[in-house]
């Protein structure tokens, strides 16, 4: 009986623990994470590069352009620009789109009078003449 008792003393010192439910290991979580990172980062790259996917889809025309540090996209309608004859430049409204793109583009216009806004849109205009004027000579 002593042997049996010292059984049960055994037994009553034995600790049962539960089973625990198997988890992902931290790693494939880690790298599930990057790649929904890289997806994202992904999508808004393209949507830089491609900017307005509606329009295309419409029909709309697209010329972009840039320099060492910056990127032009200009978006039209065909239908809107159809002209009789046929246009020189392949942006139809040229004149339209650098005066939408410059006019306004003052910073703190609000504060400066309209001959120093528009005294800033003629510096520009008139460094523009003089590139195409330099370049110009570069071929004649």
């Amino acid at each position: 009986m002593q042997q049996g008792s010292a059984t049960m003393a055994r037994a009553k010192m034995v600790e049962i623990k539960p089973k625990k439910q198997p988890s992902p290991p931290p790693h494939a979580v880690d790298r599930w994470v990057t790649e929904q990172m890289f997806e994202e980062d992904l999508r808004a790259v393209l949507r830089m590069v491609r900017p307005h996917g509606r329009e295309r889809l419409m029909g709309w025309k697209e010329y972009r352009t840039g320099g060492a540090n910056f990127r032009v996209t200009v978006s039209w309608d065909e239908d809107l620009f159809e002209a009789p004859e046929p246009q020189p430049l392949y942006v139809p409204k040229m004149a339209d789109v650098l005066e939408a793109l410059l006019i306004g583009s003052a910073k703190h216009q609000d504060e400066l009078t309209p001959e120093e806004e528009f005294g800033h849109y003629r510096a520009v205009v008139n460094e523009l003449n003089k590139r195409i004027d330099e370049m110009e000579r570069c071929y004649t």
